[in-house]
């Protein structure tokens, strides 16, 4: 039996997921499917009731919206990790023996992609799932972490996520000092950071987790600057790795399945 797995949203169809992972399996030798599926905000839940009984499935990963409306979600077959609960985000649902579970890649492909980098400051561009994966990942190193958003509405998640560590938030009307920080996060997408553009000043490391369109206007000013750039591609793989170990169960060089996957998505842009 071909197993089956899918990436969850809405939009969907720009996902870059089904390319990676179809081409993971095809490299592992496992015989697996992977497609997208359109999947709006408020449909998770009764999409999930029925999807979740049906034996060829391996798991789901989702994007927006649905990363924290999957935490939220009330159904027994599924349990919600404190990873997932502690950043009010889960991306990945992977089967555990006879029970589903939910969790959040986007901590391990930060914590993959930024675990040789020697930075002694942090500051991160917006407070959605993704910038709270990268504070949960980021934290226990003991850094300080600068946080500027929009909004006050996510600030207890954004501090629930730090797990005790040192955080500090700040008003978006600051965020010109994010570019003091040695290591500079962005979460927010391509078409709202373009003010943001004229006060671009390149730190040591810049990690762009957008990557679409490609490439974003911000990772362009990095590399034109010649700094350091840890791109949106490179964290859609990191994470990506850490979905296909869960989903599939196989033992694999998480390294090495990382740079295959990457040379995938740069040999497609």
């Amino acid at each position: 039996m071909i197993k089956r797995a899918a990436v969850l949203g809405s939009p969907i169809s720009h996902s870059l997921s089904p390319l990676i992972h179809n081409h993971a399996y095809s490299l592992l030798g496992f015989s697996g499917s992977y497609q997208a599926i359109e999947v709006k905000s408020g449909q998770l839940a009764s999409y999930l009731e029925q999807e979740l009984l049906k034996e060829d499935l391996l798991g789901f990963s989702l994007t927006m919206p649905l990363k924290e409306e999957l935490t939220a979600i009330s159904n027994p077959a599924l349990l919600v990790d404190s990873r997932s609960k502690e950043i009010n985000s889960a991306n990945t649902i992977y089967r555990d023996g006879d029970i589903w579970r939910t969790t959040s890649t986007d901590v391990d492909g930060f914590e993959f992609l930024t675990k040789d980098l020697s930075f002694s400051s942090v500051a991160i561009l917006g407070a959605g799932g993704t910038a709270r994966a990268a504070i949960a990942a980021l934290a226990p190193r003991g850094i300080k972490i600068e946080v500027y958003r929009r909004s006050s509405d996510r600030d207890p998640s954004l501090i629930k996520s730090a797990l005790g560590f040192n955080l500090e938030i700040k008003d978006w009307d600051r965020s010109v000092q994010a570019w003091e920080s040695e290591l500079v996060i962005n979460t927010i997408p391509s078409d709202q950071v373009l003010l943001m553009t004229k006060e671009f000043k390149a730190p040591k490391f810049f990690f762009d987790a957008t990557y679409w369109p490609w490439p974003p206007e911000l990772s362009k000013l990095q590399l034109d600057a010649r700094g350091s750039l840890i791109s949106g591609l490179q964290l859609l793989a990191a994470q990506a790795v850490f979905q296909i170990s869960l989903m599939t169960e196989l033992d694999f060089d998480k390294k090495w399945l990382f740079e295959q996957l990457l040379l995938k998505l740069e040999g497609g842009k």
